[in-house]
């Protein structure tokens, strides 16, 4: 099993209730796949024969509509998983999923999982208690960003990230971007334009400093009063 497999099996909020050699048995049904930017995983309709686990780099999940326009409904980034849910249905990919960046892929087959389930019922437990209390944050999350209004979804956004990075809440700090605008904008549910002017009323006002995709934070009290209700 190459040594990458273990560390990104830990990371992973599906896995974490599992001991060292759960995640053994788990890694050995897995295969590494290597992307490069703007490859596709997975087409919307496909047979969904599995699932995948970033363990670097990231991947959108994203719908097309018929005239064409894009909705990205997640970003996936190391150490998270996506597509679990298709495993225990025989049916198809209900979204589209592509790679954001090169990224390295843990792809789990869905048969050869199904059957080590089987045999082990108890570690399937751990894993659905460890799904469960996932599934309760991003329900959270979602509930939270639906209340808000762009600029709070922004902050919401950017507040979470400097979490999962373990970056300070304080003045000067630098907070990169890990997509292009127009996709977090259609993660954040608004068009470009929108975003644009979100990013130059906050930096206008004194909150941040915006060059490229960096957000250096220069008034966090301020910045991140948005978050409160």
């Amino acid at each position: 099993m190459d040594t990458t497999v273990p560390e990104a099996l830990r990371r992973t909020p599906l896995f974490s209730n599992l001991d060292p050699p759960d995640l053994a048995r788990i890694g050995r049904v897995s295969t590494l796949r290597r992307c490069e930017k703007r490859d596709v995983v997975f087409r919307e309709g496909e047979p969904a024969d599995g699932f995948f686990i970033v363990v670097s780099g990231s991947v959108k999940i994203c719908k097309i509509s018929e005239d064409g326009k894009e909705q990205v409904l997640h970003i996936i980034e190391a150490g998270q998983s996506f597509a679990e849910a298709t495993i225990f249905e025989e049916g198809s990919f209900p979204a589209n999923a592509e790679a954001l960046s090169d990224c390295e892929l843990l792809f789990f087959p869905k048969r050869p999982f199904i059957a080590l389930l089987e045999k082990d019922p108890k570690m399937a437990l751990r894993m659905l208690g460890s799904l469960s209390k996932w599934l309760k944050r991003m329900t959270d999350l979602v509930e939270n960003l639906a209340l808000r209004d762009v600029e709070a979804r922004l902050v919401f956004f950017v507040s979470e990230e400097m979490k999962s990075r373990g970056l300070p809440f304080r003045d000067g700090v630098l907070y990169e971007i890990p997509v292009s605008k127009n996709v977090l904008a259609s993660r954040l549910g608004t068009v470009p334009e929108t975003f644009s002017r979100t990013l130059k009323k906050l930096q206008k006002e004194g909150k941040i400093h915006v060059r490229g995709n960096q957000i250096r934070i220069l008034k966090a009290d301020a910045f991140f009063g948005a978050l409160a209700f």
